[in-house]
């Protein structure tokens, strides 16, 4: 079965199995449904957008010297986001 996870699709040895269970310490479950299917990279990547929206907050922005803004968080977690997508397309 073809690995759908970024690190497999630049060519490197890497199971979504293994992707799966390392995402899973950093608190985004996959489901198994998604597992050697195109959907891992959008879902991933949606998840990681959430917990952006919510992290970002306690983290200082470089252009304002103080912490984000839950507007600032947004948009910066937005541009990640499609950035991420563009990416992830391209590699499929």
């Amino acid at each position: 079965m073809k690995s759908y996870n970024v690190q497999a699709l630049r060519g490197n040895p890497y199971d979504d199995r293994e992707f799966q269970a390392d995402m899973s310490e950093i608190g985004i479950n996959i489901p198994d449904s998604l597992l050697y299917k195109k959907e891992i990279g959008p879902y991933v990547i949606n998840e990681i957008y959430k917990q952006n929206l919510s992290g970002l907050t306690g983290v200082k922005n470089p252009n304002t010297g103080f912490n984000y803004t839950q507007e600032e968080a947004t948009k910066a977690a937005d541009e990640y986001r499609q950035d991420a997508l563009k990416l992830y397309n391209s590699l499929i």
